[in-house]
Formats: structure tokens, sequence, C-alpha cells
């Protein structure tokens, strides 16, 4: 099954390959509470494995995740850049990790809120893997979910 080790090399290729950010393995996972605005990007897997990916990052690294995607000034970032760069970002994220589950599968449209003081769930799942990501100095939260049903 998808490691911890596996999920941390994946986002360290999409940040690395895509966006030319560097990132390593963190325990900090607290840097995301109490955060305001906060991004939640979220893929659902669907066919032999069912699940989901949640990534998670701070409107620092939303914005720059969106310079970045899209070539632009730090004063040029919107909200609307930020959530189509973190639903990107999940996207590349979740559809590297759907190749690791067995299949055939699909991956879902991305979802993205950002924001804060909100309760994000996914029933009916279970942890299965799950790791914080420095990437230029702000967190990146990346967890699989697996369906329990």
């Amino acid at each position: 099954m998808v490691t911890n080790e596996d999920v941390m090399q994946i986002t360290e290729h999409v940040l690395g390959t895509m966006l030319e950010l560097g990132s390593y393995a963190d325990s900090a996972d607290n840097l995301l509470t109490d955060r305001l605005e906060a991004f939640t990007g979220c893929v659902h897997i669907s066919g032999e494995w069912q699940g989901a990916v949640v990534v998670q990052g701070t409107p620092e690294l939303g914005r720059l995740i969106a310079q970045r995607f899209l070539q632009l000034a730090p004063g040029e970032v919107s909200e609307v850049d930020v959530m189509d760069s973190a639903a990107e970002l999940t996207n590349m994220i979740g559809g590297n990790i759907k190749g690791l589950v067995p299949g055939p599968s699909s991956l879902s449209i991305p979802s993205v809120t950002i924001g804060s003081d909100f309760n994000f769930r996914l029933p009916g799942t279970r942890e299965s893997a799950h790791v914080v990501a420095n990437c230029e100095g702000q967190p990146l939260r990346i967890t699989l979910c697996e369906s329990t049903k």
C-alpha cells in the first residue's frame, strides 16, 4: 500500500519539478492549526481502491504556489488564483498517488476551500498516510484517506 515515504516522494517531486520549490519532510504538523485562511484541496480516487487525497497549506504557501503556477508577481495573486493553483497542486499529487493504488481507478475533479474555522471531514474513511512537508518555510500537509466501506 501507499506509505508516508511514497507520499513525501511524490510531494517533493511535484513541488520541485513543477514549481521549482524545495521541500523536505517536517514533523511540525501543528503549524496549520489556528491559521487564518488556509487552503484545503481534495480529490477522490474511485475504482478498485477507494479513498481521497487531502492537501492543506498556509495562506503564504498558497500565494507562493499561485505565483509559480501562474507566473504572477506577489502583488498580483488573487484568492481565485490561490484556489485554482491549490486545485492543480491537489490534482497533481492525487494523480501521482492514484498511480500507486490498486487499479483501475479514476480521479475526481479537485475541490478547494479557503478559510478558517471550518470542519473538514471525509466520513467513511480512515487515514492511511499522512505527511507534512516544509516548503520554503511553510507547512504543506498531505493526507491519504482510505474508504472503510
